[in-house]
């Protein structure tokens, strides 16, 4: 599939609450990536904790780069890059209010909607949860090093179904 301005769109979505240390990682690379020059067709958009809300900005994305902490087994600070695949179950999640909403339910909803993009997760595992506007030391470095990846990966795409720990 050629990857080329006039058949894509890639829509760079930083997800998380800056309130809670580093919950706010997404939004932290994406508020810097604002400041970034990117190539025209990509959209850079600080989703926070908007659940379904945020449904309304994929409309037209062909590629889609999530960037949020994620609870899985690489210590925090390391930044782990795959594509979800097929499968998007949370194994034992049980929603028990709609303020639950997460990445993976977001994606569920938009392919029941008809649409299928390339699909990009970023992640690190967070150092710290408390009430703080900063993110810690360990995450302050990988959230250099995620904006660059970012930015890489807007001008060259991965394969589909990759997966790897970026360090």
């Amino acid at each position: 599939m050629a990857h080329d301005a006039a058949n894509r769109t890639t829509l760079v979505l930083g997800l998380g609450n800056v309130l809670l240390g580093d919950e706010g990682f997404g939004v932290h690379v994406v508020r810097r990536l604002q400041s970034c020059e990117l190539p025209d067709y990509v959209r850079v958009v600080d989703g926070g904790v908007g659940g379904f809300n945020l449904l309304g900005y994929l409309e037209g994305v062909k590629r889609l780069i999530i960037v949020d902490v994620m609870m899985h087994t690489s210590p925090p600070g390391q930044l782990l890059l795959f594509t979800p695949g097929t499968r998007l179950d949370e194994p034992g999640k049980r929603l028990m209010s709609r303020h639950q909403i997460g990445v993976l339910d977001l994606l569920k909803t938009w392919k029941l909607i008809g649409d299928e993009p390339e699909v990009y997760l970023l992640s690190t595992v967070p150092e710290s949860l408390e009430w703080n506007i900063e993110l810690s030391p360990t995450l302050q470095a990988a959230y250099v090093e995620a904006v660059e990846v970012v930015k890489k990966l807007c001008v060259n795409p991965m394969e589909r179904n990759y997966q790897t720990c970026i360090r």
